[in-house]
């Protein structure tokens, strides 16, 4: 997926988040579980300004002081502010320009495509308190799946704690285009293939609620085959 296109994507679904989060600040969201509208903004908010600052470090060693501190104040001007900031600090950036980041690419790309499906999620779960949800691009959803996968999946695991990934395999199928992956564990090392395979468990549904279920929503539409437990536990693994 070109980064343009994510940009794009990212510049779309934040402007929707804060859209939302502006018309139900007093709302408690039902996708996650004790949080309120405003723990959500914070979250978010909070992202968007931990990243702006590391974009705008320019530096390739990990910035001592990471996290962004939240306001106690306006919170949703606060993260409007911090949004807007991320995206001015994005453009016209070389996407292999050298940068610090969590993940296994190191570069400015890494946080674009990072940012999208943050946004993407966020607003999935801001857009639900409202009852209506805005079309999303399919090929943008899959890169999602694949963006999960080859990142949080593998790499966000606490060091500090014993992580297993779940015993049998699980077969994932998008059906609003093409995209099929075949995920299991050998050694407790995750294997990835990206083609029509079975597993002990399989989940059918567009590219969307493929990515929604992987970061721990209960999107409708999906068809689950196989062991129900199986695919609970493979969409209960995000950080």
């Amino acid at each position: 997926m070109e980064s343009e296109s994510l940009y794009g994507a990212f510049k779309i679904f934040g402007n929707r988040f804060i859209e939302v989060a502006e018309e139900n600040p007093d709302a408690e969201l039902s996708g996650c579980p004790g949080w309120s509208m405003e723990d959500l903004v914070k979250h978010v908010g909070m992202v968007y300004g931990t990243v702006e600052g590391i974009i705008s470090s320019n530096n390739t060693e990990r910035p001592p002081e990471i996290f962004a501190s939240s306001p106690n104040g306006d919170v949703l001007n606060w993260a409007q502010n911090n949004f807007h900031k991320l995206l001015e600090a994005m453009n016209g950036r070389d996407i292999n320009q050298p940068i610090w980041t969590w993940g296994k690419e190191q570069n400015i790309g890494f946080y674009i495509r990072r940012m999208a499906h943050e946004s993407l999620v966020h607003m999935w779960d801001a857009e639900t308190v409202a009852g209506e949800h805005i079309s999303v691009d399919g090929d943008i959803a899959c890169d999602g799946v694949d963006e999960y996968i080859d990142g949080a999946l593998q790499f966000s695991a606490d060091p500090t704690k014993e992580f297993h990934y779940p015993t049998g395999s699980i077969h994932f199928h998008r059906t609003d285009g093409v995209g099929e992956w075949l995920l299991e564990a050998a050694d407790n090392q995750l294997v990835v293939k990206r083609e029509h395979a079975k597993g002990d468990a399989a989940v059918r549904g567009s590219a969307l609620h493929l990515l929604l279920y992987l970061w721990g929503r209960e999107p409708e539409n999906l068809e689950i085959f196989g062991d129900p437990n199986l695919v609970r536990s493979w969409g209960s693994l995000a950080p």
